[in-house]
């Protein structure tokens, strides 16, 4: 890993730390979005999941489009548009007390992710040649993503800054440190690879490619199923907690959170060299197969609150330091070079999943309770590992490149 790390370049510590730096900050407020909407707006479960599935929406819709878009424009292009996006969706948050102009703060944010998450795990692959400094990349972005996650929310709460609009501004200064520094970094070094090609890029090609790759067809469907189960960890279990009527809401929440943070932290790196003679896609069923015993442990044990909560959350943690940075590194791998943001944006399909995620879990939390919200979970993940398990041997298209 540290031979691999030697060999980034500018652009790729400027798109981890850029990853960290937002995350981070945005990690202060996000997670805790949930509870402003319950605690300002006086919205219900199933309206919390409403407001977050339409914002989300967004990013699903033209996340697809957004990732063929930086094949075509280029993906530096794309990735400054996201960071004003964000920017944008920060400081109408902040300054608004309307829950409509609220939705589209919320809106840009999500779109904002989209335009900077997949075109930045395809600029970062074209920056090198190397397959191992491709992954290694991949890997710390990852690790980056939830360096902030693990200590944001801990650290908002430690200094009173949960929710509040001075977060979203603090957010929005961020966003306009990095446009600055992007624009200084973009102008000095190029991708090693054009991102524009001789070869067809248009929507046509795309889908005639994706209707024959049934593999990766199967692989963004699981993808989408196992990232709608997951992310009921920021959906629906604060509003889990609060249900279940355990003290200290905001800081058994944020402890968690900083546990799942602190866990894929500590153990990312050693699982990823435990299991490197391991292939990938075996790889993602064993993430799967953590996250089945995940969700029991929270259906189960978890009602009164107490060490299962924490239990879940390390079970469900260690199965995500395998599965996630596993799927992007086949999506990757599994891209044709010509294509490879558009891959990566169809890739990014899986924000149904994160759209789906708060009204399916804020539905079956209200109308059914926490057990049959976290059996469903399961059932889902099994499904995935079904999916994955199938995707191995799937047909794919016979493509005219070399993979490196």
């Amino acid at each position: 890993m540290l031979a691999a790390m030697k060999k980034f370049n500018l652009t790729v510590w400027f798109l981890l730390m850029s990853s960290f730096c937002i995350g981070f900050f945005s990690q202060m407020v996000w997670p805790f979005l949930a509870l402003i909407l319950y605690q300002k707006y006086g919205l219900n479960e199933f309206q919390t999941g409403l407001f977050l599935f339409s914002a989300v929406m967004v990013r699903a819709i033209f996340g697809f489009y957004v990732g063929n878009l930086s094949d075509r424009v280029g993906r530096r292009k794309v990735i400054f548009a996201g960071f004003v996006s964000g920017m944008l969706g920060m400081y109408i948050m902040a300054s608004t007390d309307n829950m409509w102009w609220m939705l589209l703060g919320a809106t840009l944010n999500t779109l904002a992710w989209g335009m900077i998450q997949n075109p930045g795990k395809a600029l970062m692959t074209d920056m090198m040649s190397e397959r191992a400094v491709k992954d290694a990349a991949l890997q710390l972005k990852f690790f980056a993503v939830n360096l902030a996650r693990a200590f944001g929310p801990a650290f908002g709460v430690f200094i009173g800054l949960t929710g509040q609009a001075d977060t979203f501004f603090w957010v929005g200064h961020i966003y306009i440190m990095v446009c600055v520094i992007a624009l200084i970094v973009f102008n000095l070094e190029k991708p090693l690879k054009r991102t524009k090609s001789a070869l067809d890029q248009s929507f046509k090609a795309l889908f005639g490619l994706l209707a024959k790759d049934h593999a990766f067809s199967m692989l963004v469907a699981g993808f989408t199923l196992v990232l709608m189960a997951y992310m009921q960890m920021t959906m629906s279990l604060l509003q889990y907690i609060r249900l279940s009527g355990i003290a200290n809401l905001e800081v058994t929440f944020a402890s968690m959170l900083a546990l799942n943070g602190l866990t894929i932290v500590i153990f990312q790196f050693p699982l990823a060299a435990a299991l490197k003679n391991i292939a990938p896609f075996h790889r993602t069923l064993l993430g799967v197969c953590l996250f089945v015993a995940a969700f029991f442990i929270f259906a189960f044990f978890t009602q009164n609150g107490g060490y299962g909560l924490y239990i879940a959350m390390f079970t469900l943690s260690l199965g995500e330091a395998i599965l996630f940075p596993t799927i992007s590194i086949l999506i990757d791998r599994m891209a044709p070079e010509h294509l490879k943001g558009s891959y990566f944006g169809a890739a990014g399909l899986n924000s149904f999943g994160v759209a789906a995620a708060p009204l399916i879990g804020g539905y079956l939390l209200q109308d059914y309770g926490g057990q049959v919200l976290w059996l469903f979970m399961a059932f889902t993940s099994a499904l995935v590992g079904l999916l994955f398990y199938r995707a191995q041997t799937a047909k794919r298209p016979d493509f005219s490149f070399k993979q490196n």
